[in-house]
C-alpha cells in the first residue's frame, strides 16, 4: 500500500485594506484567503479586510511552518515589507523555542532548583 504524502504548508502574509499585514500559515493559501475576505478567517482579517496575497513560501511541514511564522510575525512593519520585497530572511533553527517556550522552560528550571535547596 502506497503511503500518501502530506500537503506541504505554507507560510503566507497578506496585504489588509488598511495597509497592515496579517502573517498565517496553511495548506492551501488560496483557500484561506478566501476565506479572511469572507469574513471567517480570523478576527483580525474580519475587521482589516479584504486581504489580498503578497507573499507565499512553502515550508513543507507543519512545525517548520510554525517556526517560520512565528520568526515572520515578530518582524517590525519595515523589515516585512523587505521580507515581502524579497530580501532574505534566515531559517529559524530546528530546535528554535518560541518566546512562551523559553518562559516556561526558565519557569520549569527556576522550580526545580527550588525543590533541590528544600
Amino acid at each position: 500500500m502506497k503511503r500518501r504524502s502530506k500537503a506541504e504548508w505554507s507560510l503566507y502574509v497578506a496585504e489588509c485594506a488598511d495597509g497592515s499585514y496579517y502573517t498565517g500559515i496553511a495548506k492551501d493559501v488560496e483557500k484561506r484567503i478566501e476565506s479572511h475576505n469572507n469574513g471567517k478567517g480570523a478576527k483580525y482579517t474580519a475587521t482589516h479586510g479584504p486581504v489580498t496575497l503578497v507573499f507565499q513560501e512553502p515550508q513543507g511541514d507543519y512545525s517548520t511552518a510554525l517556526r517560520r511564522e512565528y520568526q515572520v510575525k515578530s518582524l517590525s512593519k519595515e523589515r516585512k515589507v523587505r521580507f515581502v520585497a524579497g530580501e532574505k530572511l534566515p531559517r529559524p533553527k530546528r530546535k528554535a523555542k518560541m518566546t512562551f517556550q523559553r518562559k516556561k522552560l526558565k519557569k520549569r528550571r527556576r522550580n526545580q532548583r527550588a525543590r533541590r535547596k528544600v
